[in-house]
């Protein structure tokens, strides 16, 4: 038995309730909005046209990808946006007043659109992500301990409850009950899921199994207590769960088996 890898696959929540399942919308405007006309490009990404169309009411549009799912979207403003699996986005139609802001959960990686006069903030469970114009990935699924911030280019504040702190390019803030900086991240390992592998840098079974339960949508159950070996190497997402699982069995301290969604840990 075996499991496919995910693919382009999302919901767009509008802001009257209707959603559309986006992997099988046609190409082309899927919906008009009071402020804007959402597209859907050939590549499979979503825009939205706001020229000539003006709404005073502050309407909210929700892209959320399943498990064994991920997305593209550009937003009003121009900003992109990458969407790992079993995450959302909260955003407006419309970037009115002195900033920019939506609200986040999984693994969301963005390219802002330089804008001085009115700052992007991202909301990610209790912590406040704020930059003018910048390249960030943050990392705040509920299963996870901690929010990871991780700065590729720019500038970025981050915020929890009266903690703030600011990152330069190559740095990650950790929040938990407060904010921790690391420097010298390994960029291509944050960056993998957007550039299509797994790269494993140290990590241990449970954080490996977390991140290809999402990816695969399966069920992990471990039928042994979690080996403390860590892994390191990566493999390409777009491949059968079973090779990566392979990959993983070289190392004599784990093995598996599959029974339709379920993953088993059996040593």
């Amino acid at each position: 038995q075996d499991v496919q890898p995910g693919s382009n696959k999302a919901l767009l929540t509008l802001s009257n309730g209707k959603t559309i399942v986006l992997d099988s919308a046609a190409t082309g405007t899927l919906a008009i909005q009071a402020s804007s006309k959402v597209q859907k490009l050939a590549n499979g990404k979503i825009v939205y046209d706001t020229a000539g169309m003006a709404s005073q009411e502050v309407l909210y549009n929700t892209l959320s990808t399943p498990r064994g799912g991920e997305y593209r979207l550009r937003l009003p403003d121009g900003t992109e946006v990458w969407l790992n699996a079993a995450s959302y986005i909260k955003y407006p139609l419309t970037f009115k007043g002195n900033e920019r802001k939506v609200e986040i959960s999984g693994e969301v990686y963005f390219e802002v659109s330089k804008n001085k006069r009115q700052p992007f903030k991202v909301i990610a469970n209790n912590a406040l992500i704020e930059v003018t114009g910048t390249h960030f990935n943050i990392n705040a699924y509920e299963d996870e301990k901690d929010i990871k911030v991780t700065l590729l280019e720019g500038s970025v504040s981050v915020r929890k409850g009266n903690i703030n702190d600011n990152l330069v390019p190559r740095q990650q803030t950790q929040v938990t009950n407060d904010v921790k900086v690391i420097n010298d991240v390994d960029l291509k390992e944050v960056m993998a899921w957007k550039n299509g592998y797994f790269q494993f840098e140290g990590a241990g079974i449970e954080d490996v199994m977390r991140q290809i339960s999402r990816w695969y949508d399966v069920e992990v159950v471990y039928e042994v207590q979690p080996t403390k070996v860590h892994f390191r190497g990566s493999i390409s997402r777009n491949v059968e769960a079973s090779k990566v699982f392979s990959m993983l069995e070289t190392t004599k301290a784990v093995h598996f088996r599959i029974e339709g969604k379920k993953v088993y840990v059996i040593r």
